[in-house]
């Protein structure tokens, strides 16, 4: 716990919460205590812990078997997106193979006590990334985020104090453990620490898995994807999946840390850098996004079921009639929209959906983002 608070690694499922904190939180807790790996990667443009998985499964589940030790868990999970069938065969197999050496089962590592993981396959559905969906999915309840607090370390699985964390998290927590805090504080640039994974799609030459150091520039990161596709210029980003607010061209050297996006007016999310090429119609994106969480609202509280269906009616409208802006009438119902739902929706989901279509609006203006971005409560998150 000293090492990981030490060296300054947050979660990077989307919240950024201090993870050395997160886990004194829960192993401070009394009681049966589990552990999940949120594996639900389901942000549109997000494809870096499927690369994770893929690649290197036995950094997520050491980093899951470490957090379970520190916090006392007996049971651990790996809840997983229900289309990454070749990522949960190479887990299930990865599994088997801590089995056969006794690293895992009744009698772990010969030391009389019972330590076992296992794969939980999510039945499909964006919100269930969101942890306390996640949670209520596992327990056999409809896929519905929680009231909070009380939190998952408190209150999580069948009401037990539950560690939680994103698959790249997990991942990084053997190799601080092995080469120190000093040495993950060292690899970041400028004040920045560690290494981040960022998938990167949308108009560039090459879409792939980049791990880069904390603290690169948005543009460095397009440049490393080979430029925009037919080297056109950047009309916008979202540098942290489709529920981050655009930045312009302005910000390109904007680096890529959650200090530096929230100051910005966006977030890092789910390490998800979509590049728009100049010309796109910006208005007509964040339209698709939003129609994206309409479909996924859950629809438990009211702010986001019907705030997301009356926002998308009218941008819809706006954008078939082949108009590229708001006229102020309309400007006005979209913020008090955007408003009501940040404030009130239960989880991330309806306090971020419109984010990207005001975002677009301070664009038109000529500004950054239109205002702040509230940090979504869908990744892995405790009361600060």
């Amino acid at each position: 716990v000293a090492t990981l608070k030490e060296s300054g690694l947050r979660g990077m499922g989307g919240a950024g919460f201090p993870t050395g904190q997160k886990w004194e939180l829960v192993r401070r807790m009394e009681g049966t205590t589990y552990a999940v790996c949120n594996a639900d990667e389901s942000e549109p443009g997000t494809f870096k812990d499927r690369q994770i998985l893929a690649t290197q499964p036995h950094l997520v589940l050491e980093g899951l078997l470490v957090g379970m030790a520190v916090v006392g868990a007996e049971e651990g999970w790996v809840f997983i997106r229900h289309e990454y069938g070749p990522e949960e065969h190479v887990l299930r197999t990865e599994i088997e193979a801590l089995r056969a050496a006794g690293i895992v089962g009744p009698d772990a590592c010969g030391s009389g006590r019972r330590l076992d993981v296992d794969v939980f396959v999510s039945p499909g559905g964006y919100i269930l990334g969101e942890e306390t969906a996640l949670l209520e999915c596992m327990e056999g309840h409809r896929g519905e985020p929680r009231n909070k607090p009380p939190f998952p370390g408190n209150y999580g699985l069948h009401g037990r104090p539950t560690l939680m964390n994103s698959v790249e998290t997990f991942a990084d927590v053997p190799v601080i453990v092995q080469r120190g805090a000093q040495w993950w504080i060292d690899q970041g640039v400028g004040e920045s620490v560690g290494w981040k994974f960022f998938a990167v799609s949308g108009h560039v030459e090459r879409p792939d898995v980049y791990c880069v150091p904390m603290g690169t520039t948005v543009r460095e990161l397009i440049d490393l994807a080979g430029g925009v596709t037919g080297g056109a210029a950047v009309g916008a980003v979202q540098p942290g999946g489709a529920s981050s607010n655009f930045i312009g061209p302005e910000l390109l050297d904007m680096r890529l840390d959650f200090a530096a996006a929230a100051e910005a007016g966006t977030m890092l999310g789910s390490g998800a850098v979509v590049v728009l090429a100049e010309g796109t119609d910006l208005l007509a994106a964040s339209t698709n996004v939003l129609r994206f969480f309409r479909n996924e609202s859950c629809g438990k509280c009211v702010p986001c079921r019907v705030g997301s269906t009356k926002a998308h009616e009218l941008l819809r409208g706006v954008v078939e009639a082949g108009a590229a802006r708001l006229d102020d009438a309309q400007r006005g119902q979209i913020l008090r929209l955007e408003e009501a739902m940040r404030k009130t929706s239960i989880c991330g989901l309806g306090q971020v959906a419109l984010g990207p279509v005001v975002s677009v609006l301070g664009l038109d203006k000529g500004g950054a983002a239109a205002r702040e971005q509230p940090r979504p409560d869908g990744a892995s998150d405790q009361p600060d």
